[in-house]
């Protein structure tokens, strides 16, 4: 059966990675730095899809190419409520539902954001990724917004998107999830400028061994 320590380096505690580090602490140090590059990409060219999981693996592909060889992969190994057997199939429920309340489209922002906290909810319960979850889901609400003409501006409630994005899976985060987006939505045209410094530190400090997330 596979398991997390068939992506870690032995006697090291970190995942195989591109740039042979293992040192915990130096790759997260080169992971906040790759990391925040490529979100700073994505602010300015965002990944185009149809906000399915092959959109939201794109999103995760780019985020952590530099970093995993299994970056945009979904999880082999199994987590929380969803085995890896069935990952696909209840990201593809997730996305199926989206799809067919049209992306969200002409939603109040009031009613825009009941709705896509309880679909990050969803999609954060899956955990679809070995590591990096709520950097991906991060953005891809951005783009989500960005689709409805609306702005996330995470940084205006920093504290509150990082615990919330940190516990996407867990039932009793589902108020403060709903609660952080109603904050962080900008429901003029988008003109945004993101500050994505505590997303990016709270999602590498989460791409740790043994803790999927």
């Amino acid at each position: 059966m596979i398991d997390v320590t068939d992506f870690t380096i032995p006697s090291t505690g970190v995942f195989r990675n591109k740039l042979g580090i293992t040192d915990p602490a130096v790759l997260s140090r080169a992971a906040t730095t790759s990391t925040a590059l490529r979100l700073a990409e994505l602010q300015a060219t965002p990944v185009r899809g149809g906000f399915d999981a092959t959109h939201l693996q794109a999103i995760h592909h780019h985020i952590l190419q530099d970093l995993y060889d299994w970056a945009g992969k979904l999880r082999l190994i199994d987590s929380g409520n969803v085995p890896a057997s069935q990952v696909e199939k209840s990201l593809n429920s997730v996305f199926d539902r989206l799809s067919r309340d049209n992306h969200l489209k002409g939603l109040s922002a009031e009613e825009w954001t009941h709705s896509a906290s309880a679909y990050l909810y969803d999609l954060g319960a899956i955990q679809p990724f070995l590591a990096g979850n709520e950097i991906a889901l991060h953005e891809f609400a951005v783009e989500l917004a960005r689709k409805n003409n609306l702005g996330l501006q995470w940084d205006a409630t920093p504290d509150l998107a990082t615990d919330s994005i940190a516990l996407l899976s867990q039932a009793e985060q589902s108020a403060n999830l709903r609660r952080l987006i109603m904050l962080a939505v900008d429901a003029s045209p988008i003109a945004q400028h993101f500050s994505r410094e505590r997303v990016v530190e709270l999602g590498i400090e989460r791409m740790l061994p043994g803790r999927i997330g």
